[in-house]
């Protein structure tokens, strides 16, 4: 036993001091990478410290121009292919994506997301669309839009869409929701070819009420410029700065929920009572007129989860109605 003992020990000794010395040789390291970083820290303490010694030296950016901003452009286009639609063109650069989710129906169904998140002060987003003769397209969002608050400098997007000849066409983007302090500079524009159709809806939610939010400072211009033929039908602008416009009877009557909605072809006219009716049916203030081509229609409302439920109704049976597809508001819309 004492011999078997002796011839063993020496190994285990062995391994043992190769153990201690790779775990030594770890921790020294370690120490080291931990030194090297501690003393990076004090060097970097001490030059902000000699180029700002009191705090409250160190400048602000006073501008939303001074900070990273997001730039992106999204451009999609369409085309009839042995009378199915097929996608012709498609480029997406950050933060904007385009997502293609499955469809049942003979409609070619895409979403655009903002992966950022939301908009900020100087934000640039440009989204192009070209939906070509004979196409059966619909387009939406992955999410509501959130503004955030800005410096001096309004966020901008810019919506340019063409529906070619007997091109069937929808945008329905959810709604977008402007932050207190938020500065936003939009515009729609939409141009259609002889025998187009096209269903335009576009909520907008000024604070989120459910949070007690409110909005009480900041700029929103919201445009609309739609065209038939490259010929003006009907331009739209709506401005405000403040809280004191939602509160008054010519403003918004102290609703934080607006709504438009468009419907182009040539059989519009004929339903006008009927979009009447379905408007009455979503508790906000609405009304709805029709001219040169084009059904029109504006919401006021409170509360922005009830009203777009409603509002979501309302979309389903104008689709079935006047499209003739599935009467219900897109999929991502409850999702």
């Amino acid at each position: 036993m004492h011999n078997e003992l002796s011839a063993v020990f020496p190994k285990f000794v062995s391994v043992l001091a190769a153990a201690t010395d790779k775990c030594l040789s770890t921790r020294l390291q370690n120490c080291s990478r931990t030194a090297r970083i501690s003393e990076m820290d004090t060097l970097m303490r001490h030059d902000n410290e000699q180029c700002f010694p009191d705090s409250s030296e160190r400048p602000n950016p006073v501008s939303d121009l001074q900070l990273q901003r997001n730039c992106g452009t999204a451009r999609i286009g369409f085309k009839c292919l042995d009378g199915k639609t097929e996608l012709s063109d498609c480029f997406a650069s950050a933060p904007l994506k385009w997502f293609f989710p499955r469809s049942s129906e003979d409609v070619k169904e895409a979403v655009v997301a903002n992966v950022s998140g939301g908009i900020a002060g100087a934000d640039q987003l440009e989204l192009q669309i070209n939906s070509g003769e004979a196409t059966n397209v619909s387009i939406t969002s992955q999410a509501a839009e959130k503004i955030y608050g800005a410096l001096d400098t309004p966020a901008r997007i810019r919506t340019k869409i063409r529906v070619g000849e007997h091109g069937c066409f929808e945008w329905l983007p959810q709604e977008t929701i402007v932050f207190d302090g938020a500065r936003l500079d939009r515009l729609l524009e939409v141009d259609f070819d002889p025998g187009a159709t096209a269903l335009l809806a576009e909520i907008v939610v000024l604070g989120r009420t459910a949070y007690n939010e409110q909005f009480r400072s900041g700029h929103l211009l919201d445009r609309w410029s739609i065209n038939s033929e490259g010929s003006p039908v009907w331009r739209d602008a709506f401005e405000i700065d403040n809280s004191g416009a939602i509160s008054k009877a010519a403003g918004m009557a102290g609703r934080s929920v607006i709504a438009t909605l468009v419907y182009a072809g040539p059989d519009a006219p004929k339903h006008l009572d009927a979009l009447r009716e379905l408007a009455s049916q979503t508790d906000c203030i609405s009304g709805a007129t029709s001219f040169r081509g084009i059904l029109l229609a504006r919401f006021l409302a409170s509360e922005a989860g009830r009203f777009k439920a409603g509002f979501a109704r309302m979309i389903g049976e104008l689709r079935s109605r006047l499209l003739g597809r599935a009467a219900q508001a897109p999929r991502v819309w409850y999702c």
